[in-house]
């Protein structure tokens, strides 16, 4: 066979191929297989950031407790007692919102210390966990606020330091 004769059979293939038009099937299911992994890994990181955002609202209610009883310490020189009525509810320092915690509130040493505790309720992946915020005040009567190691919130949604 000649080259003449086989540059004629090639320029027909290329001729068949110019004159497709569409996608294969596995061009097709190739697309949608990358489109299917970038959904999956964008609905989880949308799902954790929407928790973590819930959680820093929570987090933005406690500084307003607590901010609430520094200026309750700072005008009476004592923490306010926990079984004061007026006290037992945590919301009596400050309005805030209940609508993902249930917060309590505690005063073992009045003197030198008091701790909110904010119970997760309807707030998936969080669903009964803790997160324990204590007020101290050191010996140059200056306010220390920390999150307790003994918070039970998974560590990624812990506030930052």
């Amino acid at each position: 066979m000649s080259d003449w004769n086989i540059f004629c059979k090639n320029k027909n293939m290329f001729t068949m191929v110019k004159d497709k038009k569409g996608f294969t099937f596995i061009e097709v299911m190739v697309v949608v297989t990358i489109v299917e992994i970038l959904a999956a890994v964008a609905i989880a990181a949308y799902l954790d950031y929407s928790v973590k955002a819930r959680i820093s609202e929570v987090t933005t209610a406690m500084d307003a407790l607590a901010q609430a009883a520094v200026e309750y310490h700072a005008n009476n020189h004592l923490f306010p007692h926990a079984d004061n009525a007026s006290y037992a509810d945590a919301t009596a320092f400050a309005v805030v919102s209940r609508e993902y915690v249930n917060f309590t509130y505690n005063s073992a040493d009045r003197n030198n210390e008091c701790m909110f505790v904010a119970q997760f309720t309807n707030l998936n992946p969080v669903n009964g966990c803790n997160l324990i915020m204590v007020i101290s005040v050191d010996a140059n009567q200056a306010y220390i606020k920390r999150y307790d190691g003994h918070s039970t919130l998974p560590t990624k949604y812990m506030p930052r330091k």
